[in-house]
This record gives C-alpha cells, structure tokens and sequence, in this order.
C-alpha cells in the first residue's frame, strides 16, 4: 500500500529562473551547506546542459520519533533523496524525484512539472510514498508523507533565496 502526495508550488520568479536555480551544482552545494550542521551530504550531482542528477543524503535523529515507529527501526535512519532534472523548452521542464532510507524501509518517487505562467511559474510535484512494514506501514506513511512535504515546502523557499542573493 501506498500513499499518494501532491504539492504545488507557484514562484512570481520567470520558471527559466527556477530551472537555472534547480540545475545549478553551486545552488545544491549550498543547499548542503546550509544542512550541514544536521548531517546534510551530497550523495551525488552531475550536471549538464541545463540538466541536473543531484542526490543528499542525511543522518536522522529518531529520537522525536513517536512509538510506533521506534518500535520497527533497524539501526541508523538516514534518507538519500534524489532529483533529476532535464531541459528547459522555453514553456516547462520535467524532473524526477526519489527518497530511500535506511534503518527503516520508507522509499517515495514521482514527477516534477515545471511551468511557466504568465505570473511566472509553477512547480507540480505528484508521487507516491510507501513503507514496506505489515500493519502499520500506513500510519508511518502519514507521517513520512508529512515530512516530505514539509522539505518540498523549504526548497521552494531555497530556490526564492538563492535568486535573491545571486541576482
């Protein structure tokens, strides 16, 4: 069983800017300095031509971690989540998204839709998360779903600062 998510972001930025911003290896090594006092990595990044294959990976702390869930963990949790973005056509940009973790087995994957729109731009995120554990894989989806979102919610913020400073 899984849990669908969905997530809109609209930016007042020109989505070429947002695209620029998402494929930029210096904007994602920020990001990770940013995290790093909470253990934020960079697993991977490769980047092209306006295109972009960029993983973080984090050490998480469970010990907010309600019952339940410290109850089924196996060691260490951390998540590696990664992005993949390709060109941008003038009008949109397709990407990709996954998260993995370890300790506990939580994965989630989808699609990003990058548009452009007369006030700029919208980023549609539509995925899926699952945790592969009987009985109460759909409560701990509810919370990892929340999670998700939250960090889809700070990134759009990221992407705002970023161009902002480096205007």
């Amino acid at each position: 069983m899984s849990r669908r998510i969905e997530f809109t972001a609209n930016y007042s930025l020109p989505a070429e800017t947002v695209h620029r911003t998402l494929t930029d290896a210096n904007f994602w090594q920020h990001r990770v300095a940013q995290g790093a006092d909470n253990g934020l990595t960079l697993d991977h990044l490769t980047a092209g031509d306006g295109t972009i294959d960029v993983g973080l990976a984090q050490a998480i702390d469970t010990s907010a971690f309600p019952a339940i869930v410290s109850k089924v963990i196996k060691g260490d949790v951390s998540v590696v989540r990664s992005e993949v973005w390709g060109p941008f056509d003038g009008q949109r940009a397709e990407g990709t998204f996954s998260a993995v973790t370890t300790g506990i087995p939580i994965t989630a994957k989808g699609t990003a839709v990058l548009t452009a729109t007369a006030d700029g731009a919208t980023l549609q995120i539509e995925g899926e998360v699952e945790v592969n554990i009987k009985l109460i894989g759909g409560s701990i989806e509810g919370l990892a779903s929340e999670q998700i979102l939250g960090i889809l919610g700070r990134d759009q913020q990221t992407v705002e600062e970023w161009v902002a400073a480096n205007a």
